[in-house]
């Protein structure tokens, strides 16, 4: 392999990796700015747990739950929400447990 060729594939692989660096740094960036839009505009609210369910799927040995809430203050408002939770902490979110949203 002469010096060229090793030198081309060295920029490569150096372009390669700058490229996810800065992809993985500009999606930090974004989540940032979607953290400080939602602090700035969203309103702290209370829901409560008309149904939680788990989903039968696992991710890093915690199961996916379905949690449907309901807003205290406008019940016509429902959402549905899909996180993992830790066995442990199960209890806290079954129906009729008050709780913040946000």
């Amino acid at each position: 392999m002469s010096d060229l060729t090793a030198m081309a594939i060295a920029a490569a692989i150096i372009a390669l990796v700058g490229g996810h660096v800065a992809w993985e740094i500009r999606g930090l960036f974004r989540a940032r700015a979607a953290d400080a839009r939602l602090l700035a505009h969203g309103d702290i609210c209370y829901a409560k747990v008309v149904s939680a369910r788990q989903s039968g799927t696992l991710i890093n040995e915690q199961p996916l739950c379905v949690v449907r809430l309901v807003d205290v203050q406008a019940p016509a408002t429902q959402r549905d929400i899909a996180q993992p939770i830790d066995v442990i902490n199960l209890p806290a979110i079954q129906p009729a447990v008050r709780s913040p949203c946000g």
